[in-house]
Parts: C-alpha cells; structure tokens; sequence
C-alpha cells in the first residue's frame, strides 16, 4: 500500500521552510548544497529493500528536499542533512558494525564524524517516531521529526545558531539548551534529575531519577548486594522505552543481556555470551524479536582458545601475586624499622 503523503504546509514543512528562510538571508550558500525533493514513487523504489516502513515524516522530510551535497555546508551545527541514498548505505554500515544491537528500524537523517540523528522505521505505516541520537550509545532528542525541526528553527531565529565573523554556523550552547529544554523538557541528559534510593530487604538497591520540577520518572535502576546492575529503565515524557537486563547465572554462559525498545514496535534483543578463554566473552547467541515474533538469530562459531595467551595471563597473575608478597613483606619491614 503506498503513502497518501503530499507537501501541504505540515507543522514539519512549515518548520524546514523557516530554517530555509534563514539560510536565504544569513548564509545562502548553503541552499546550493540542498538537493531537490523526491517524489514518493522515487523514495519507495529506493527504500524497496528495507525490513521495515520508513514514517510518513521521512516520507514528508525527503519529498521537501533529499538531502545536502557534501560541500562542507551543515543543516543544524556541525550536522549535515545526508540523502536518501546516503542513509540508506549508512544503514548497511551501522549494521555490520552493530549487528542485531542496532534498533530495528533505526533510519540515519543527519551525520556528523559517525555521530547520527535518525527516525526509527516500523513494520507498519506509522505517522512519526521518535528521534534519537547515535553516538557510543543511543538517546532520544526528540520525541518527533517535525518537533526536532521546530527546536532548530527557534535556534536560528533567536540568534542561539548564528554565523560567526569568520562565516561559520556556531553554537550559543546556553540559548541552545534551554531552546530544547523547552520543547523537549523530559531531555533528562542535560537537567540535574532528583534521585531516590530505596533499600531492598534482600540487599538489592533500587535508583530512581525524576525531573526536577515534577515527579516525571526518567531513568531507574536495579542494583545486586554486589553493586552490579540487574536492570536499567529509561523513560521519555514517562513512557518506558528501553529496559536492559542482565543474568549471569544462567548455566553453560557466561551472562546474557536483553534489551527491550518501545520506539515503534516493540523490540527485544537477546545475547547470550561465552568466556572461550580467561577474561575474554564472545557473543554466542543474539535474536531479535519484534512485537513477540522471532525474526532473526544467529549462532556464533566456538572461538578457539589461544593457549599463548592463557600461558601470558596465569605468567602475568603469578607475577602479581609474588610482586604483592614481595611489597608486603619490605612494607612490613619499613614500618618494624620505624617502630624501632
């Protein structure tokens, strides 16, 4: 079934036209590096391929236009608006290098040095998703394309983005933050959360973090009598979108991780991982379930255990243990000299 998607004046279009008017009269070179829009019929032969649906705001997003040349020019800070057909090898790459961890229908928007803003597909036709950040981990910014849109147009039109004398698009981090605060005021990674920390009977201890100015929960967590996390949660506007939890008791592994998502779909990824040898864990099973269906599982061949290595490290632990003795007897020594 194809998108019934055309460019009326949206809360999204209207939102990109407005930062298009800014660039008319501040820096208009970067309008040259803007790629005309594609039809849907263009963007739906390109996105054949994918596992999911892209949301009708990507859908709206590259109708406007599809994406930036790569001319050094940015569409927001240092972020450049990448194309249709960029995102998509982007995708293949993010992929291979995250495997199964990577969101399902993670889709890449703006990219700057490997750190990613991107839309999260579904199985289904949805309207909008939020909108995360990539970058050694993930986070949702925004909690909509046209809402992200809307926060950067303010930027430019209140001088929290400007150009510099040297003609480069720069940054008041101050009006900036509080710009976002205001249109994504759950954003708990730049606000000083309140904390509660409950004692458990059993030992256990659990965290909670609330927004400063409500009792909107933001993140809580679960700690053993060891201090070792049992379960994470992350909330957005009070919604759980991301659980991970971890085992190490389950027998032949050497502990298992299972992440939930609550983007689009919901989403569970298991890993299952072995110690083939001293210290070292490899990934033995991962799955992906979306909305309670198994989709894919790959089984990882046995790694072979390097006996070199184990020789070096029992070489190494042995060496610690005599050097430990060897300290505490001089220690012992000096202190027996003083005394005297």
């Amino acid at each position: 079934m194809k998108l019934k998607i055309c460019l009326q004046m949206s809360e999204l279009t209207n939102a990109l036209y407005r930062i298009l008017s800014w660039f008319e009269n501040n820096k208009p070179s970067t309008i040259e590096s803007l790629q005309p829009g594609l039809t849907i019929e263009e963007i739906e032969e390109k996105a054949k391929d994918l596992p999911f649906r892209l949301t009708q705001e990507v859908y709206e997003l590259y109708q406007w236009r599809n994406g930036m040349i790569d001319d050094g020019s940015c569409f927001f800070r240092y972020y450049r608006f990448i194309s249709l057909e960029e995102a998509l090898e982007e995708l293949k790459l993010m992929e291979e290098a995250w495997g199964l961890s990577l969101p399902f229908g993670w889709f890449p928007l703006f990219e700057f040095e490997g750190k990613f803003f991107s839309a999260v597909g579904a199985e289904e036709n949805t309207e909008n998703s939020p909108i995360l950040r990539t970058y050694e981990g993930i986070d949702i910014i925004h909690r909509s394309l046209a809402n992200m849109m809307l926060c950067i147009a303010e930027c430019y039109e209140t001088g929290a983005y400007y150009i510099d004398k040297s003609g480069n698009l720069e940054e008041n981090e101050v009006a900036a933050k509080n710009i976002l605060l205001k249109y994504n005021p759950e954003f708990h990674s730049i606000i000083t959360a309140k904390t509660e920390t409950v004692d458990t009977p059993d030992g256990f201890k659990v965290i909670n973090k609330y927004h400063p100015d409500s009792n909107i929960i933001l993140e809580s967590r679960i700690t053993g009598s060891k201090g070792n996390t049992i379960e994470s949660n992350q909330y957005f506007q009070g919604k759980l979108y991301n659980r991970m939890t971890y085992n190490r008791e389950i027998e032949d592994f050497y502990d298992y991780i299972c992440e939930e998502n609550w983007f689009n779909d919901y989403e569970k990824y298991e890993k299952f991982t072995v110690e083939y040898q001293y210290k070292c864990a490899a990934p033995k099973i991962e799955r992906r379930y979306i909305n309670g269906v198994l989709k894919k599982e790959i089984i990882h061949p046995d790694k072979e255990r390097d006996n070199v290595f184990l020789v070096f490290a029992l070489f190494i632990g042995l060496f610690q243990f005599i050097f430990s003795i060897f300290f505490f007897i001089y220690h012992s020594l000096k202190y027996n000299q003083r005394k005297q």
